[in-house]
């Protein structure tokens, strides 16, 4: 018994170590130095790393760098934003074909703050210009693709996080109007009247079903949007209000027992349905962000997210050479059935789920450590 204690513990001490530093920042550095080249971060058998996954993680190293001042995560970004936007302000891989190619956008967004350098800037008009005839439903909501009529919640991130920066940055404050529109509009059409969101929407009605790392995306949205929205802009009242009722699903549907939150998010004690990694990180960022800022109450949301953080960590593997893996992530398209939604591989290591893993522990390290 002594034996099988003690190697119990020497299995246990790389985590043990970990719990005492920061796990955020050994995940960003980690990952910058097995993906030292961003432009291999994108969609498995994609042709351009301008796209979601790559807007994501640059997401994610923006707010490590705002944290810490550390120049590896701006010399990331950079790095990646060098690589798509030539001397000509030309954005290289950008297609306005469906609105996960928009968030790549950000970070151009970010480095033109930062540099002034006006190639940056032609090329995010340009990108801006995609919107222009990009189709839409007649009550306004973008498909999430010109391929795919259908109004998807995880697209509301992935087009109106640039659109919302775009407006403020580069002086549009008309564009705001967009912003509120597709917020309020997908939550209007996707609300489960509990303040969760399904997954999708098209003429014929909702999805089936609530998947974690798709309402995940909106929740990120909602925590970082009014960075950009002024509080007093027509309507942002509206999306505040779609913010705490959020706030207030997420606390109706935690899974007692680890957590976190599941695959299908409304349903943590149904048959077959497990924690995923990716989406409880989202959900993390928006209820600290919403604490720290005084939109929801401390008491009543902070043991929430502490039993969150804990959960989450608890899906963390390490490798020998000190590489964070994660498990039991998701990433998919629209399904059409509860079966449908957890018979999904439990998959490691997805980039949206680093990204997520980031923003969600960072937020809770910051907190931890004041």
């Amino acid at each position: 018994m002594k034996k099988l204690l003690f190697l119990l513990l020497v299995s246990l001490l790389p985590l043990m170590a970990m719990a005492q530093s920061d796990f955020s920042e050994r995940t960003g550095k980690g990952f910058i130095e097995r993906y030292s080249d961003p432009d291999v971060i994108h969609w498995l058998g994609g042709d351009t790393s301008f796209s979601w996954q790559s807007g994501y993680i640059m997401f994610a190293m923006e707010y490590l760098w705002k944290q810490t001042g550390n120049q590896l995560y701006f010399n990331y970004i950079k790095r990646f934003v060098d690589q798509h936007v030539d001397e000509d302000g030309n954005v290289i891989g950008f297609r306005a074909s469906d609105l996960d190619n928009f968030v790549s956008g950000y970070a151009i967004l970010f480095m033109y703050e930062q540099t002034g350098d006006q190639r940056y800037a032609k090329a995010i008009e340009k990108i801006r210009r995609g919107f222009d005839d990009y189709p839409r439903f007649d009550n306004g909501m973008f498909y999430h693709a010109k391929s795919i009529p259908q109004t998807w919640v995880d697209g509301v991130f992935m087009g109106q996080i640039f659109m919302a920066r775009y407006a403020k940055t580069m002086k549009h404050p008309e564009d705001f109007s967009e912003v509120v529109r597709q917020i309020t509009g997908s939550a209007a059409l996707c609300d489960n009247g509990n303040g969760l969101l399904h997954h999708a929407w098209d003429p014929n009605g909702k999805s089936s079903n609530i998947w974690s790392e798709g309402m995940g995306w909106v929740a990120v949205l909602l925590a970082d949007v009014f960075d950009y929205l002024p509080m007093d802009y027509p309507g942002a009242d509206k999306v505040m209000d779609i913010l705490i009722r959020m706030c207030r699903g997420l606390k109706s549907c935690q899974d007692q027992n680890t957590g976190m939150w599941c695959q299908v998010v409304d349903c943590p004690t149904a048959p077959g349905n497990w924690n995923e990694t990716s989406g409880t990180g989202m959900f993390i960022y928006l209820l600290q962000t919403a604490i720290n800022r005084g939109f929801i109450p401390k008491e009543e949301y902070q043991p929430i997210v502490d039993q969150a953080y804990k959960g989450i960590l608890k899906k963390v593997v390490i490798n020998s050479d000190g590489f964070i893996n994660l498990t039991d992530c998701s990433s998919i398209g629209v399904m059409h059935s509860y079966e449908e939604y957890i018979s999904q591989p439990r998959e490691i290591s997805t980039f949206a789920a680093y990204g997520s893993f980031i923003l969600g522990t960072g937020i809770v390290e910051l907190v931890q450590s004041r």
